[in-house]
């Protein structure tokens, strides 16, 4: 039985390696040409590899069974990964979601512009991008992502329910 557990777990990462998973996946949000009407949530995270994916991919799936506009797009602080790690590409596939060709990129100026709200995530924005015109959001005080996955997931899919739960209600008609 253990056996056939650990040949399943290696068969899954080794298709998430390739880009490919066995599950129904949700890809990185900002990949379809045809979303770039949505008004689009930009999360960050210092490194853009873990916790601003997770709580993307996380978000557009919750929004989508609301029936809300939204798109979401994950972005790091700072340039200190070229890729997504294996673990947490692994762990992403074990939720069904997939990063597919998805490199992370720092934050810019123009993310935050044209962005609905910029949520921070135990990071601060960069030099290089202003807030000026942006609604942001700072969320911290979260384990490590990479570390303590289950923790950190747990607390984030807090904040990011309430997230939905707040455009949902902003929508309803004489709720603000």
């Amino acid at each position: 039985m253990l056996r056939r557990l650990a040949i399943c777990i290696g068969v899954v990462a080794a298709l998430s390696v390739a880009g490919l998973v066995l599950v129904p996946r949700q890809q990185l949000a900002g990949e379809s040409p045809s979303d770039r009407e949505a008004p689009v949530i930009v999360f960050v995270c210092q490194n853009g590899v873990a916790m601003s994916i997770w709580s993307a991919l996380t978000f557009e799936r919750l929004a989508a069974a609301r029936g809300l506009p939204y798109r979401a797009m994950s972005r790091a602080s700072a340039a200190t990964f070229r890729d997504v790690p294996l673990r947490m590409r692994f762990a992403l596939a074990l939720e069904g979601y997939g990063v597919g060709a998805y490199r992370p990129h720092v934050v810019s100026d123009a993310d935050v512009r044209t962005a609905a709200r910029v949520i921070l995530i135990d990071t601060e924005l960069p030099a290089t991008a202003s807030s000026e015109s942006a609604a942001v959001e700072h969320w911290s005080g979260f384990p490590p992502m990479r570390e303590r996955y289950f923790e950190s997931r747990a607390a984030l899919r807090a904040r990011v329910e309430a997230l939905v739960a707040g455009l949902a209600s902003e929508g309803e008609p004489g709720a603000r």
